[in-house]
């Protein structure tokens, strides 16, 4: 039973994944001899500033790929936009164990895809490769430099930030209603220096894009109710490894609760996932009988995939999964006692839809499992060998 449930969703799997991942969107991308050829771009939303990227002449025609030695800038009206530079940056850490005495930062020639958050007179460029984050500016077309925050250790052992940036921006972009005491509040984080930028602009009565400025997505967040009924196979062993085998046919019910945070990136196809889950269950053979009622507790990681309908959407979960008992009794014929089965993490996956972001279906597979019974009425050592599927229905509160 269980090996066609799994040839079926992995043959969904493989369906799903031939929809379109990412979206392409009308843009435009410059070249080295400073020709603007507009294209159709494939925007993932990228997590790290990348190096490449994707693009069609038309919605029919092959994909190509062009890097950053091709490339001076490429972006989406109002979207996005990334430039070409060739910048010093500095890569220090800011893990405790790999710091130093040198409070300046050290800088290396790179060339970089910088992303712009605010463009104006003063232009603030983000960038970020595998959780290291810097800032850079420039005004009025001069280089572009990046924004110094520095971590280091002092003469007694200390950790400290030389916060180079506030001066930066003290001396270069120098305006009536910016203050020293306004800019002592100034954090290296991008809403504060996003803040700072706008108001430079506004200050100076010159024009701005906003490049972060969206629409709030009210799904960032999503609580859904989650009741399921799951199919399961279980075998019984017993101290001398004699099994009862209870059959691979048994439903029972399931009730979730299940919190879906929305990862700000890669157009919001990934999300973070904490479910717990009430699960009932009750079964008997041969004079033998399993009783069990359980919190289950999911953590892991969906993967949103986009149709041209837009309110549909497809999904795949992993997640591991921690199993509470609290409620079992076992009957192998001639006894009936409580027991407590060994909390332990197994592995579950799924494959579902979702439409207008309310209502949801989910197949879900949790492959064999082991759980140890820990107390028993002869202190000897039983266990349950199962496996199972599921059909979730979800309904979003909010």
């Amino acid at each position: 039973m269980f090996k066609k449930q799994l040839i079926v969703i992995f043959g969904l799997l493989l369906t799903a994944s031939s929809f379109s991942q990412n979206t392409f969107v009308k843009g435009y991308y410059i070249d080295n001899s400073n020709k603007k050829i507009t294209c159709l771009i494939k925007n993932e939303d990228w997590l790290n500033n990348p190096t490449k990227f994707k693009y069609k002449t038309n919605l029919d025609s092959e994909i190509k790929t062009v890097t950053i030695n091709d490339v001076k800038e490429f972006g989406v009206l109002n979207t996005f936009k990334y430039k070409r530079y060739d910048v010093d940056i500095d890569r220090s850490t800011k893990k405790t164990d790999e710091l130093d005495n040198n409070k300046n930062p050290v800088f290396n020639k790179e060339k970089l895809f910088l992303k712009l958050l605010i463009e104006g007179k003063a232009n603030l460029y983000y960038y970020e490769d595998g959780g290291l984050v810097r800032y850079f500016f420039n005004k009025n077309n001069t280089d572009v430099k990046q924004l110094v925050s520095k971590y280091y250790l002092t003469d007694e052992n200390q950790v400290n930030v030389n916060k180079q940036f506030r001066r930066q921006l003290w001396i270069d972009l120098k305006c009536e209603s910016i203050s020293m005491n306004s800019l002592e509040r100034v954090n290296y984080e991008k809403s504060d220096l996003m803040r700072f930028f706008i108001k430079y602009n506004e200050c100076s009565n010159a024009e701005f894009v906003n490049y972060q400025q969206k629409k709030k997505n009210k799904d960032s967040f999503n609580l859904s109710i989650r009741p399921g009924i799951r199919n399961s196979s279980l075998i019984l062993f017993d101290p001398n490894d004699r099994k009862t085998d209870f059959g691979n046919n048994l439903t029972s019910f399931r009730l979730g609760l299940e919190a879906e945070f929305i990862l700000g990136f890669n157009n919001n196809k990934w999300a973070f996932l904490l479910e717990p889950t009430y699960h009932q269950f009750s079964s008997g053979i041969q004079g033998s009988s399993f009783n069990q009622k359980r919190i289950e507790v999911n953590v892991g990681l969906r993967h949103y995939m986009y149709l041209k309908n837009k309110d549909v959407k497809f999904f795949l979960n992993a997640a591991a999964f921690y199993v509470n008992n609290f409620n079992s009794q076992l009957n192998d014929g001639s006894n009936s006692f409580s027991i407590k089965i060994d909390d332990t993490l197994n592995i579950a996956l799924g494959i579902g839809c979702r439409y207008k972001e309310r209502f949801s279906v989910e197949l879900r597979y949790l492959p064999s499992g082991n759980f140890n019974i820990l107390d028993s009425y002869d202190g000897a050592s039983w266990y349950t060998r199962s496996q199972s599927s599921s059909i979730v229905l979800g309904y979003s509160i909010f």
